[in-house]
């Protein structure tokens, strides 16, 4: 009896822990992009979404790029990290085009997105989010080992973090 309430202590314990810490999030991806102010932060157990103003709308180290559904494929599959750069297509659009080839990667691709933005955004956060994903200025690059989705906005210097723990 004392092993099953202790097990569930924990796991109660757990659930309620950050997938990720502020600092720790600016820590890493302060090497990929040119971070100035937090606009939001939100984790809990299940996701982390981040939205940061940027010095440059550019990446300070570049992600490797692919141009095509079937180099994103190949990248995705491999589990790596990769900047899907399909020309004039949202990342929306990228999205669903991936899925209609490889429906598992596609939707762990899209997972990424809308989880955290469901539960780990208030709701003008979430319409910025989207207004990110359904333009065609905005660049994409999904971290499968991570379980993340980084979106960099150029326009307006902004680059908006999400992670699933799926």
């Amino acid at each position: 009896m004392r092993r099953a309430l202790f097990a569930g202590m924990m796991l109660w314990v757990l659930a309620g822990c950050a997938l990720d810490s502020e600092e720790s999030l600016r820590r890493a991806l302060g090497t990929r992009l040119y971070l100035l102010d937090t606009v939001h932060f939100a984790s809990k157990g299940n996701c982390t979404a981040a939205v940061f103003t940027l010095a440059k709308g550019e990446f300070r180290e570049p992600f490797p790029m692919v141009v095509s559904v079937k180099g994103a494929l190949a990248k995705l599959r491999a589990g790596e990290a990769a900047y899907l750069h399909l020309e004039g297509r949202t990342p929306n659009e990228i999205s669903e085009e991936i899925m209609s080839h490889d429906l598992p990667t596609g939707l762990g691709l899209i997972s990424v997105g809308i989880g955290p933005a469901q539960d780990c955004m208030s709701d003008p956060v979430s319409r910025g989010y989207y207004m990110v994903l359904t333009s065609a200025q905005s660049q994409m690059v999904y971290l499968p080992e991570e379980n993340a989705l980084l979106l960099l906005y150029p326009p307006e210097k902004l680059a908006f973090f999400l992670r699933g723990n799926i």
